[in-house]
């Protein structure tokens, strides 16, 4: 998937390791995983991550980080709006979810900017370093497309 935009991104299929969460328990995620470069220097700035697809509902998760010296810089912005219309139109999906922890504005942000629509909140939802935290949950779907074109 090639964009006109502030970057580039290349795409692949990889397994993606859990992390600390799924350390000694073996837990692998797949999921189809875009690199956003940027177009000047070819630097990574940014990645999107489709996981946890329901192909008889047509849904999805994503997730997105960007470099340090990316951030604010918009990569965020344009790599979740590029591979969430990608699932949407190109393939058919019917929604894609996104949760962040509540106190990350800045992902918060990039969401809201991105299109995604404010559905509430899920309580204790989410263990981190620091304990419990609350969820932020968007979506996107086609229809939301439209409105977010821009």
């Amino acid at each position: 998937m090639e964009r006109a935009g502030v970057f580039a991104v290349r795409s692949g299929r990889f397994p993606l390791c859990g992390g600390r969460v799924g350390a000694g328990r073996g837990l692998v995620l797949r999921g189809e995983l875009f690199a956003g470069v940027d177009r000047v220097s070819g630097r990574l700035a940014c990645h999107a991550t489709l996981f946890g697809a329901d192909w008889s509902a047509m849904t999805a998760e994503i997730h997105y980080w960007s470099a340090v010296w990316a951030r604010g810089r918009g990569f965020a912005v344009e790599a979740a709006r590029a591979v969430a219309r990608w699932a949407l139109v190109e393939h058919g999906f019917a929604r894609i979810t996104l949760q962040s922890d509540v106190r990350n504005v800045a992902s918060r942000r990039v969401a809201e900017s991105a299109g995604f629509v404010f559905e509430g909140v899920l309580r204790h939802a989410s263990w981190t370093r620091s304990g419990r935290s609350d969820l932020a949950v968007f979506s996107l779907i086609p229809a939301d497309l439209d409105r977010s074109a821009g």
